[in-house]
């Protein structure tokens, strides 16, 4: 008896969750990159280029976009190098509008990211000036710093020990009064409750940048380490942090509501980040689009060391560590396959 209503449980639970808790779903898409490009003007090719994209995503895996049982949906914005690198502000209107088409209303919508000061710089919350009047919101969307503690249980955590002999001199400088003072704040890093038990799935919007402690930050690091509290402690840690980027991902929970990646290659930054530097920053008017966040990744650090041989800096390994452990967990293929969406223009052709 007790056998059978864990079974029923664990199906209904699949049921209600938008890819379920077996990588079986998601299998026919490893690997796979859709690609579009984006029209030389202002904000028309985002809107055009994701609701292209979203289509198709829609048509191949049979997966509709829309309000199901909390009729809540979320997009995981990066802002972590500040203004220069952020999720393209026409990116994350072309997503909310492209929702809103498919039957969620704005005040059912979160952005979500790490740290609120960088949310601010980027644009995606208002002056502190101007907070009172206009609250925690872009543009109607409510957003949500997990640095602010509102959306962190204390039952959703990723645990890590992170012992003094494996970090850098300079992030033990940083960590010191953590690590020392508050041993059990140290090691734990709480995730947002609210993309684990209040939506219907949520969306992911990286950017490429280089980081010193993982190579690159992609699809990857931005739904691990810049999607936790304390999260700093492994980009001071070399040694712990492709583990822990990983491991984070491969939470069953979180993966069951992560529908897919979206990324701009507006802007992306070969070297000297995570802090923004325009002297290093190449773009491509492309939208990438996959379930795959190992293939998207992949595909970024080949794009990367593109541009780095051309600058005679030194490449980034092929298959990075942090790549390497998600393959390991089943997160996706090191293989990617890139096929491009056309606009319905380019199909009909010439008349």
């Amino acid at each position: 008896m007790a056998t059978t209503l864990v079974a029923f449980l664990a199906a209904h639970a699949q049921e209600e969750s938008f890819w379920g808790f077996s990588e079986e779903a998601r299998q026919p898409y490893h690997g796979k990159i859709w690609e579009t490009a984006l029209a030389a003007s202002d904000e028309a090719p985002y809107r055009e280029a994701v609701d292209l994209l979203i289509k198709q995503f829609e048509r191949s895996t049979g997966k509709a976009l829309v309000p199901d049982r909390h009729r809540r949906a979320a997009l995981k914005v990066y802002s972590g190098s500040g203004s220069g690198m952020q999720t393209p502000l026409p990116l994350v209107r072309a997503v909310v509008e492209a929702l809103e088409r498919r039957g969620f209303s704005r005040d059912r919508l979160a952005l979500v990211d790490a740290r609120e000061d960088k949310l601010r710089e980027s644009g995606f919350l208002p002056p502190l000036s101007r907070m009172d009047l206009q609250g925690p919101y872009f543009e109607g969307v409510r957003v949500y710093a997990l640095d602010a503690g509102d959306q962190l249980s204390p039952t959703w955590f990723y645990e890590n020990p992170l012992p003094r002999e494996f970090t850098t001199p300079f992030g033990r400088a940083l960590l010191g009064n953590v690590v020392e003072l508050d041993p059990e704040k140290a090691r734990k890093s709480f995730l947002p409750e609210n993309l684990l038990t209040e939506v219907d799935f949520w969306i992911n919007l990286p950017m490429a940048c280089h980081h010193p402690s993982t190579g690159l930050s992609g699809a990857l690091v931005n739904a691990s380490l810049w999607n936790v509290t304390n999260g700093s402690r492994f980009f001071h840690s070399p040694a712990n942090a492709p583990v822990a980027v990983a491991e984070i991902a491969s939470i069953p929970e979180l993966k069951a509501g992560w529908a897919l990646n979206l990324i701009s290659l507006e802007s992306y930054q070969i070297i000297g980040g995570p802090a923004f530097n325009a002297n290093y920053t190449y773009t491509q008017p492309r939208l990438w689009m996959s379930v795959d966040p190992v293939a998207l990744d992949t595909a970024l650090v080949e794009l990367v060391n593109k541009a780095r041989r051309r600058r005679g800096f030194e490449e980034l390994p092929a298959v990075p560590e942090f790549i390497e452990y998600s393959v390991q967990l089943g997160l996706g293929h090191v293989v990617p396959s890139i096929e491009r969406v056309p606009a319905p223009e380019a199909e009909k052709g010439p008349d």
